[in-house]
């Protein structure tokens, strides 16, 4: 393709990693698609971690390294790469996490749909897992038939043999921007991400918010990256009672932000209780601890207060 492609700015975000993130970087650098820029936001990383991602990268035109000062946040992190990816005039942006590799191809492909669908789409594709090269982790998740947020992920168990099942482009009920195309209209359209979000549930709101736009998510099985997961939260410990404070709490704002009322007054009713038998459960069987079980019960109360005045998240855990 010719300098003609359309303009892509390829947002990451790195937090005190350094060897994925290299990897990460160089795997987009060797993209067949030509008309692309990376800009690698570090946010607020030890300043070993700095040096050794700049020394180890190359000095190219395709490449800016943002080093900033303070830890924003995920989201912070993903609005500063909005912001900075103004000035080269982006058609689309591109965002994805740092532990990943991305194919050659996928950049073209996630582009060729995207224009296909008149821009009116998020694209993404193939998630496989890093370690097991052909094992699907995620494609997109199922439309909740009932309009809620029960939209469940079509690769079960985040561990899917490829066989060729997922091979027909589709549009989906909710995407994760472990990769995604978002087209610059869609973004200037609803918004950047929300400050209602630190980490966790952001990139379902910003999904929900486009689809009630009237734009769509949309697989495409020719665009592939491979995923490691949770590396810069708690070492990839997913069972973290860190993580499940973060994720209950995200899980409610997204049920008062886009759920009717009553939808909303039932479901912060019943989600954390169920989640909290459940929990008690598995800590009678020594599958939980009692921090698991605290984790839930502030994220109730927490929720709670936040939902009276709908602040800004700065990121407090008491879990961290």
């Amino acid at each position: 393709m010719s300098i003609e492609e359309p303009m892509v700015v390829v947002i990451t975000i790195n937090y005190n990693q350094d060897q994925y993130t290299i990897d990460c970087v160089k795997s987009v650098l060797k993209s067949k698609y030509r008309n692309f820029h990376v800009i690698l936001i570090d946010n607020g990383s030890e300043q070993s971690i700095v040096d050794n991602i700049q020394r180890e990268l190359p000095q190219c035109p395709e490449l800016t390294i943002a080093a900033l000062p303070d830890n924003l946040g995920y989201v912070g992190g993903i609005n500063y790469g909005f912001d900075a990816a103004a000035k080269f005039n982006p058609d689309f942006c591109l965002i994805m996490n740092n532990d990943t590799l991305i194919a050659p191809d996928s950049i073209t492909e996630l582009v060729r749909v995207a224009e296909e669908r008149q821009r009116n789409a998020i694209v993404s594709g193939k998630v496989y897992n890093y370690d097991e090269k052909d094992s699907l982790q995620y494609i997109g998740q199922k439309v909740d038939p009932e309009g809620g947020l029960n939209q469940v992920s079509i690769v079960k168990n985040k561990r899917e043999k490829d066989v060729g099942q997922y091979e027909q482009e589709m549009e989906m009920g909710m995407l994760d921007d472990i990769f995604w195309l978002v087209p610059t209209k869609i973004q200037q359209d609803i918004g950047s991400y929300s400050e209602y979000f630190f980490l966790y549930g952001e990139q379902n709101d910003f999904a929900l918010r486009a689809v009630k736009a009237g734009y769509k998510l949309v697989y495409t099985p020719k665009a592939q990256l491979w995923h490691k997961g949770g590396v810069s939260t708690c070492d990839g410990d997913k069972k973290s009672p860190r993580i499940d404070y973060w994720s209950s709490v995200a899980t409610m704002k997204l049920a008062v932000l886009h759920l009717d009322e009553k939808q909303a007054k039932a479901f912060c009713f019943k989600w954390p209780l169920r989640k909290l038998l459940k929990t008690l459960v598995l800590l009678v069987s020594g599958k939980a601890s009692f921090e698991h079980v605290k984790s839930i019960v502030l994220a109730k109360s927490h929720f709670n207060y936040w939902n009276k005045i709908r602040y800004k998240d700065n990121g407090y855990n008491p879990f961290s």
